[in-house]
C-alpha cells in the first residue's frame, strides 16, 4: 500500500536539487558520439517514431483532455471545486526550468534537433 506524502514535503523545490548536468537528457545524449551524420539519423528516426506515436495516441488524448477540462469547468462553475490560482502559478515554475533545459539541449545539439523535427513531420505525414 502506498504511503501518503507528508504535509511538510514540498514538491516545488524538488527540481532545484537536481543539477542541470545530472538530468536525463544530458546523460543519455552524452553517451552518443558527436558525429553529425549519426546525430542526424538518430534524430530523424526518433522524430519519426514520435510523430507516428503522437498521431496514434493524440486523438484519444485530445478527447480525454478536452472532456476533463469541460468537466472541471462545470464543477468550478457549480461550486464543487475552488481553484487556488496562486498555488498553480507557483507550481508552474518547474515548467519554465524544463523549457530552459530543452532550449539548452536544442542549441547544443542542433544537428540532432533538425533531424528530429524533420522526422517528426515525416512521421505525422506518413500516418
Amino acid at each position: 500500500m502506498a504511503k501518503p506524502i507528508p504535509a511538510d514535503f514540498d514538491l516545488r523545490h524538488l527540481s532545484r536539487d537536481v543539477k542541470p548536468e545530472d538530468n536525463f537528457f544530458d546523460k543519455t545524449l552524452n553517451n552518443f558520439s558527436k558525429g553529425n551524420g549519426k546525430d542526424l539519423v538518430l534524430g530523424t528516426i526518433g522524430g519519426w517514431i514520435t510523430g507516428v506515436g503522437i498521431i496514434k495516441v493524440g486523438k484519444t488524448a485530445a478527447v480525454g483532455l478536452g472532456g476533463s477540462i469541460l468537466l472541471l469547468h462545470f464543477a468550478t462553475e457549480l461550486g464543487y471545486l475552488c481553484v487556488n490560482w496562486d498555488k498553480v502559478r507557483e507550481a508552474m515554475s518547474y515548467s519554465q526550468e524544463l523549457m530552459d533545459a530543452v532550449l539548452r539541449f536544442v542549441r547544443k545539439n542542433s544537428c540532432f534537433s533538425v533531424g528530429f523535427v524533420g522526422g517528426f513531420f515525416f512521421g505525422v505525414g506518413s500516418t
